[in-house]
């Protein structure tokens, strides 16, 4: 082999190599339990359905919770032009009268059309907690996202930091959640299995809700199937979950997401 051979060799390789860190990566978007873009109790700064010039989309899922007591919490997401969404999610626990309401909204002002790969969002919910006694609650949160790769698997690591507000919750606390959505081993599953992990200090409702995060925070992790996920004006996706994993009050759970976009 010629000088000019080898390098014009060692130049296809370390082009090879460099590549996939430089073409821009494509995430998937889907909705938490509480019906917002996002993991699992975290919501990202993504908005659901991006790119594509998304003008509408509604999302409906259900997900189904137990870690000795049961919760059934459908939820619902509509996202428009692109970059605002707005939803909600019915919490229906075990007791009587035990049923919460939740409804959320989310603007991504960074970037503020197309995607890139970092966002920047802020967004809030007001919380029906049907509780002894009943009372209510607001959140309100800056979230941020960035698409990345961990050993050679795109991965979306999201970071929120807000606050709750309501007659039981205390003035100093801070609201703060990190996580990931990693696209588990695409050369093996094909895109087809994401791994969601987070830690949060708040749940996607401020009580009643499978864990105690507020009082010590919890590690939530799941897989995320995006079935349809070759389809571009239609999802479906099934997740199974496990909530407060490195507790004994540790729970699981099961869910599903449909949606399409206009």
């Amino acid at each position: 082999m010629s000088e000019t051979q080898r390098l014009t060799t060692m130049k296809k390789i370390l082009l090879s190599l460099l590549l996939p860190a430089t073409l821009p990566l494509a995430a998937y978007t889907s909705t938490n339990v509480a019906g917002q873009t996002g993991l699992i109790a975290t919501p990202t700064a993504r908005i659901n359905w991006e790119g594509d010039n998304s003008n509408a989309a509604l999302t409906a899922g259900y997900t189904y919770f137990n870690n000795g007591n049961t919760f059934h919490v459908p939820q619902v997401n509509v996202a428009l032009f692109d970059r605002f969404e707005v939803g909600g999610a019915f919490n229906a626990a075990d007791g009587t009268n035990n049923n919460d309401f939740l409804v959320h909204s989310k603007l991504r002002f960074s970037p503020w059309s197309g995607r890139g790969n970092s966002a920047l969002a802020i967004g809030g919910s007001y919380q029906s907690l049907n509780s002894s006694p009943s009372t209510t609650a607001g959140q309100f949160y800056l979230a941020a996202t960035y698409e990345a790769q961990f050993f050679g698997m795109e991965a979306d690591t999201s970071v929120v930091i807000g606050k709750t507000f309501g007659k039981t919750t205390r003035d100093g606390d801070v609201d703060f959640s990190m996580g990931f959505d990693l696209n588990f081993f695409p050369s093996l599953f094909n895109g087809y299995v994401r791994w969601l992990n987070e830690l949060a200090n708040y749940d996607y409702l401020y009580q009643n809700a499978p864990t105690r995060a507020a009082t010590r925070g919890a590690f939530n992790t799941g897989l995320r199937i995006p079935v349809l996920k070759s389809m571009s004006t239609v999802k479906f996706d099934i997740t199974v979950k496990m909530t407060d994993a490195l507790d004994d009050e540790r729970g699981f759970g099961a869910g599903a997401v449909f949606g399409a976009r206009f």
